[in-house]
C-alpha cells in the first residue's frame, strides 16, 4: 500500500507527506462523523397566506 501511495505521489509530482496527510485527515473525519452524527433539530417551511404574503414557519423536529 505504501508503494502505491509513493507511486501516486511521484505521478502527481508532490511530496509523499501531503498524500499521507490527506489520507490521515480523511480517516479522522470518518471517525468523527461516526462518533458524532449530525441531525437537524429545527426545520423551516415557506408558504404563502391567503393575501399572497410569504410566511416562514419554524418548527422543531421530534426525535
Amino acid at each position: 500500500m505504501i508503494k502505491g501511495i509513493t507511486q501516486i505521489s511521484y505521478l502527481l509530482e508532490v511530496d509523499t507527506f501531503w498524500i499521507f496527510l490527506i489520507l490521515v485527515l480523511l480517516l479522522l473525519l470518518g471517525i468523527v462523523k461516526c462518533l458524532f452524527p449530525w441531525q437537524p433539530k429545527w426545520k423551516s417551511q415557506k408558504t404563502k397566506d391567503k393575501t399572497g404574503n410569504e410566511v416562514t414557519i419554524h418548527y422543531q423536529i421530534k426525535e
